[in-house]
């Protein structure tokens, strides 16, 4: 048997590519029952996001991975199959787990160190596990990933300050405004802007407007999030007097929020207003830093920031690298001890090691002259009693099944506790 991995992410293949061969929950089921009826897998997960796809695979050495996969993916719909016979990649042996600890911890990312991808790689186990594709190899694979990224994100800063402009915008007004008590007003309806709104609500905030062209689009993301208003952009201005923050999200062409138009609004105020542009073109009119309570930030002073957190992440590397090393090194060791021969002379060495202390033992019971008698007999008994276990390994020597692999486990846990309870 064999562990493979097969894959095409990000590093290879450019978006229009990857959504060729991008499938839904129920498909990903139905590739996974597929590759359970086939004789030459055993175990499978099948890990999808917006960057890659990966088939982590435990299978007889003589299949033909990438083959097989395409013939799957040929049942997927139009161009699937070409798409992963010019643009797979295979990874075999240990350097799966290696890429798979990396994937986990975020360092395989775009963004590194991102902490999504872990609850990615949780979901495909679980989605594995619901079509009892994964067992004893896949077990201690994927739990051994899970602690991996665990562990590196919790001994390293890698996922440490903000590196998408959403993020920044509202880790930056957290710093300039108590968001408990803040009145915000959102301008925008689209990807950023409701990254925002989720961002703002993480960090405390439950007084929220959104303000959009489309006031209907406005409304629907105040549903999904149940804390914000909507409005359309002409009231925007009513707004004006009561809101400590402004972020600016959208995609106009011209600024929504001019000086000319806000100052009747803001006439009279003095409280401190925080504005974070985030949009290209810019939604504010820089002029409204005229008034003197208004603090405005755009996507550039983000950036310096988002430049220098990337920065600080990519200096943990090293680190995080060294931490999924060690992790790597224990599964690798057990891997390895999944192996039949050596077990089965392990066992063999156990039981006549064994064998030969209690002939010491006992040998004065017996009378003089007797002691080679008394240890070929102790030996004759081991090798009979051992003569079940090692036939049930030798069976699997060619290419073992999942019960001839937990058998050799538990051997090694035995036998391995005796070696060490007798250092």
């Amino acid at each position: 048997m064999k562990l493979v991995l097969d894959n095409l992410t990000y590093h290879d293949c450019p978006v229009e590519v990857r959504e060729k061969v991008t499938f839904a929950p129920e498909q990903r089921q139905g590739l996974l029952k597929a590759l359970h009826r086939s004789d030459a897998v055993q175990e499978a997960v099948i890990l999808q996001t917006c960057n890659r796809l990966e088939f982590y695979l435990y299978a007889r050495r003589d299949c033909d991975c990438q083959a097989l996969l395409g013939e799957l993916l040929a049942s997927q719909g139009p161009g699937a199959a070409g798409v992963w016979a010019e643009h797979g990649r295979q990874t075999t042996g240990i350097d799966v787990a290696r890429h798979l600890f990396e994937v986990a911890a975020g360092l395989d990312s775009q963004m590194v160190g991102e902490n999504q991808i872990l609850a990615q790689v949780k979901a495909a186990y679980t989605e594995s596990l619901e079509a009892r594709m994964s067992k004893l190899i896949f077990h201690r694979l994927f739990h051994h990933a899970f602690r991996a990224g665990k562990a590196v994100r919790t001994h390293t800063d890698i996922n440490c300050g903000a590196v998408s402009i959403g993020l920044a915008a509202v880790e930056l007004a957290r710093d300039k405004v108590n968001l408990h008590r803040a009145r915000a007003l959102v301008i925008g309806a689209g990807e950023n802007a409701e990254l925002v709104v989720r961002y703002l609500i993480k960090a405390g905030l439950s007084n929220l407007v959104i303000a959009n062209r489309d006031v209907e689009k406005a409304r629907a993301m105040a549903r999904r999030f149940g804390t914000a208003g909507a409005i359309g952009l002409a009231e925007i201005g009513g707004q004006l007097g009561d809101v400590d923050l402004i972020v600016g999200s959208t995609a106009a062409a011209e600024p929504i929020l001019t000086y000319d138009n806000a100052a009747w609004h803001l006439s009279g105020r003095t409280k401190p207003l925080l504005i974070v542009d985030i949009a290209v073109p810019r939604d504010i009119d820089p002029a409204m830093e005229r008034f003197d309570f208004v603090t405005l930030y755009n996507i550039d002073d983000l950036n310096g920031q988002i430049d220098a957190n990337r920065d600080k992440r990519s200096r943990e590397v090293p680190k995080a690298r060294a931490i999924v090393e060690e992790f790597v090194g224990v599964f690798s060791q057990w891997y390895e001890s999944l192996d039949l021969v050596p077990v089965i002379a392990k066992l063999t060495q156990a039981g006549l090691d064994l064998a030969r202390s209690e002939a010491r033992r006992y040998a004065g019971d017996f009378g003089d002259g007797n002691a080679d008698k008394l240890q070929a007999f102790a030996e004759s008994l081991v090798k009979k009693v051992l003569h079940g276990p090692i036939s049930i390994i030798k069976d699997g020597a060619g290419e073992p099944t999942v019960e001839q692999l937990q058998a050799v486990d538990l051997i090694n846990r035995m036998f391995l506790a005796q070696d060490k309870g007798g250092q």
